[in-house]
């Protein structure tokens, strides 16, 4: 049995967060900071930076992910021709929903500037 490639499968440049950090554009909220960048694909990519400094047990930072990922995920059609570099900052514990209506609201104040 032999892999075969499909038409569907898509090759993307690896994710380079340089380029995001130098010629990015930066918004910060409560809770999340992002840096983003328009490109000329359609498909919108997520690149994650959850520091160590920010989040010190390993819980928190996958629960900050976690949370990252899927907002990203359930929102990405309307994050068209966008890469986006999420990171924590340094905040009280929340609720999941509050985290994520942050990262929601900007999401939309740096795909609509």
């Amino acid at each position: 049995m032999s892999l075969r490639l499909t038409h569907n499968l898509r090759i993307l440049k690896p994710f380079d967060y340089k380029a995001i950090f130098n010629h990015g554009k930066m918004t910060k909220g409560r809770y999340w900071q992002i840096i983003a960048r328009k490109i000329d694909t359609p498909t919108p990519r997520l690149g994650l930076a959850i520091a160590k400094k920010v989040h010190k047990l390993a819980v928190d930072r996958n629960r900050a992910k976690r949370m990252a990922r899927e907002t990203f995920r359930t929102h990405q059609n309307d994050l068209n021709h966008w890469e986006f570099v999420v990171m924590a900052r340094h905040s009280k514990p929340a609720k999941n929903s509050i985290m994520t209506d942050d990262l929601l609201h900007l999401f939309k104040k740096i795909t609509t500037h």
